[in-house]
């Protein structure tokens, strides 16, 4: 582990160092760190770790399209909320003007319930009848007042 942090430190110094470029009398170009003798240029070696990639530049055309698809995303999702609002809206009313068919249902069960009982008494009736038909009224009763509220 040593070993890997001491080459890694090597490594990064002698980045650092001069490099130089040199043509032989071939025409070969050649790059070393050590100048050959009589011919001395220092090339300068650019940092591509520091600095970020060049981005590309955007045309205006490429930057209008991209404007223009935001607006009418944007202009889409401004109607949607609108016919969303709007639909809510109406689901709203329609509620409001239709009868409540659950409430209506208890009070139609309570009177059923009271108007057996009622037939019930013009027959005659025992006291086990009595407690089981007034037992159905309060029920129907509790049942109502907790629908219709």
């Amino acid at each position: 582990m040593r070993f890997l942090a001491l080459l890694l430190a090597t490594l990064s110094f002698s980045a650092a160092a001069q490099v130089y470029k040199w043509t032989d009398e071939n025409g070969v170009t050649h790059f070393g760190t050590q100048p050959p003798a009589g011919q001395q240029q220092e090339v300068k070696i650019r940092d591509t770790t520091s600095s970020a990639p060049d981005q590309p530049v955007e045309s205006d055309i490429v930057r209008r399209a991209r404007e223009l698809e935001a607006k009418n995303r944007q202009e889409r999702l401004e109607n949607a909320q609108q016919r969303y609002e709007q639909r809510v809206s109406e689901i709203r009313q329609g509620y409001d003007s239709r009868p409540d068919y659950v409430c209506q249902g208890a009070k139609d069960r309570l009177k059923n319930a009271e108007e057996r009982w009622e037939d019930q008494k013009r027959q005659g009736y025992s006291q086990s009848d009595r407690n089981y038909h007034e037992q159905r009224i309060r029920e129907a009763q509790r049942h109502r007042d907790n629908i219709c509220r």
